[in-house]
């Protein structure tokens, strides 16, 4: 299926982006925010309060954002990670979409401004999703949350951290995890001979070159590859796992790996919703506020989650 014509016609009016190696690191990082904080939410998705605030993290002080739903709680949790190939992004890029899964599945939800490379490399990224999740489970009392029903959820590099941090839960015996949202997260270190990463090199959006540089400032080194904290799917077990919704964009180099990693979860026996969604590209999700497709997914995420919550 060719590209959504809504997001083709979008692209068109783009300029030429020259890719990220091309492009030095506070410029990328400022453009980045300031093209997502122009971004609409949905209409519909009303939450009744969002709150910053700052909890202890393996790095000092990790600043956090917490939604709360309309309604009377106790409510489900879902920690949630931004995307940004582990170098861009913040509370406030993908701020839509946060919104939209705390209105949508009816649970606070609290965003991880985790530290970024290259000044903090793997596995700092993980540390703080997985700090972020142990405070909640401590504390969800004190934000209107329910212990009992925690998710993690995450775009992209942050949904690689969710699905991490899901591996080092179960390993380490908790916190408890209902469900996981990964939203076109690979979780493995980038492929070049999938047939997605072959016809989509060269984007759109995103490239085969930027997805390697991404990585190139995430790790120490290239061996890291094969902790499974970096790519989930390469851990040596999956059986265990909490459920799994992993929506991708057809029109991604990342695409095959992350539903290479839904069907090991299948495998390994974990409940695991897998949905393609045609015509979209990565990054699709953050234009829930007029994209039809940006929508379904994150309508599908949040309706996953009620499900385990309830």
């Amino acid at each position: 299926m060719p590209i959504d014509p809504q997001i083709a016609a979008m692209l068109d009016a783009m300029p030429e982006w020259p890719g990220v190696r091309h492009v030095p690191l506070d410029h990328l990082r400022q453009s980045v925010r300031d093209s997502s904080i122009g971004i609409p939410p949905a209409a519909d998705a009303v939450v009744a309060a969002v709150r910053d605030a700052v909890i202890p993290g393996l790095g000092g002080d990790l600043p956090i954002r917490i939604y709360t739903p309309e309604g009377q709680g106790s409510f489900p949790v879902v920690v949630y990670m931004h995307g940004g190939g582990y170098v861009v992004g913040d509370l406030d890029t993908q701020d839509m979409i946060a919104r939209a899964l705390c209105a949508w599945s009816a649970a606070v939800v609290v965003s991880v401004d985790y530290r970024l490379a290259p000044e903090h490399k793997f596995p700092a990224g993980v540390e703080d999703s997985l700090a972020a999740l142990r405070w909640v489970a401590e504390h969800a009392a004190a934000i209107g949350g329910d212990a009992s029903r925690l998710a993690l959820a995450g775009d992209s590099a942050g949904a690689n951290l969710a699905c991490a941090a899901a591996l080092v839960a179960r390993d380490e015996g908790g916190p408890a995890v209902r469900a996981v949202v990964n939203i076109y997260g690979s979780c493995n270190y980038p492929g070049t001979a999938t047939p997605s990463a072959i016809a989509f090199a060269d984007g759109p959006i995103l490239r085969a070159d930027d997805v390697a540089w991404f990585w190139e400032q995430y790790l120490e080194h290239p061996s890291q590859q094969d902790d499974p904290r970096a790519s989930p799917l390469r851990a040596k077990s999956h059986a265990g796992l909490p459920p799994h919704f992993v929506g991708t964009a057809e029109c991604d180099p990342s695409r095959d790996d992350a539903e290479d990693f839904a069907r090991k979860l299948i495998t390994a026996g974990v409940e695991t919703h897998l949905q393609r969604y045609p015509g979209m590209v990565h990054g699709f999700a953050s234009w829930v506020g007029f994209l039809p497709g940006a929508r379904a997914v994150l309508q599908d995420a949040a309706a996953f989650l009620k499900t385990h919550f309830h």
